[in-house]
């Protein structure tokens, strides 16, 4: 009696390993053609309104190579001065003033670390007037704090010349009293020396008598 052989299934489990070792290896080499350089965020955002707008700020996904940004509004007047600065993955494109209101629109192109340019120009945003110009109109000036707090506090009339005459009195009284202690020991010296001399004239007067 001969028994049948069963089929063996190493060609279909090989064939099925290979299929997914191709696959594996075309999404390995299919992922950094795909990473190409985006970007993630801005200042102004997205459709934001902002006011006091003197320079736009783009963050890229990668670091960035060169850049090159337009700021225009919507009658094509373009408002950028210089060239984009570069650090890292931010560029920033400083503005020739602060924009006045209405509504701009934000042109880049950049090229990242793996050297593939992208670019786009649907970053809008909306500018409105700045409103921190009048907060420095609402404090005191400066100037001014000395003059307006002299009067707030008056002396009263008499009180400076008071204030002068009492060193004075106490200077002159104190004056006064040296005087008369440097005159009394100018006479007490006198009498002495007068005493001093009269022994000298007559040593002997005292023992005649």
């Amino acid at each position: 009696m001969m028994t049948k052989r069963m089929p063996s299934r190493r060609p279909a489990l090989l064939a099925g390993l290979l299929a997914v070792f191709l696959a594996a290896l075309g999404g390995l080499f299919a992922a950094p053609a795909s990473a190409h350089t985006r970007l993630i965020s801005s200042t102004p955002g997205k459709d934001a309104t902002a006011a006091n707008v003197t320079e736009v700020a783009l963050v890229f996904s990668d670091r960035i190579r060169a850049a090159k940004v337009v700021v225009r509004n919507e009658e094509g007047e373009e408002f950028q001065t210089g060239d984009a600065a570069r650090s890292d993955r931010t560029v920033t494109q400083p503005l020739e003033r602060a924009l006045p209101a209405g509504r701009y629109t934000v042109a880049w192109r950049v090229v990242g670390e793996d050297g593939h340019p992208i670019q786009n120009e649907d970053l809008a945003f909306t500018a409105e007037e700045g409103r921190a110009t009048a907060a420095p109109t609402t404090g005191a000036p400066t100037t001014g704090a000395p003059t307006t707090a002299t009067p707030t506090t008056p002396a009263p009339h008499g009180t400076p010349a008071k204030a002068a005459s009492a060193p004075e009195r106490k200077s002159s009284g104190a004056v006064t009293w040296v005087m008369i202690g440097i005159g009394g020991l100018l006479g007490i010296g006198i009498g002495m020396l007068i005493v001093f001399r009269a022994k000298r004239r007559n040593p002997m007067g005292g023992k005649g008598e």
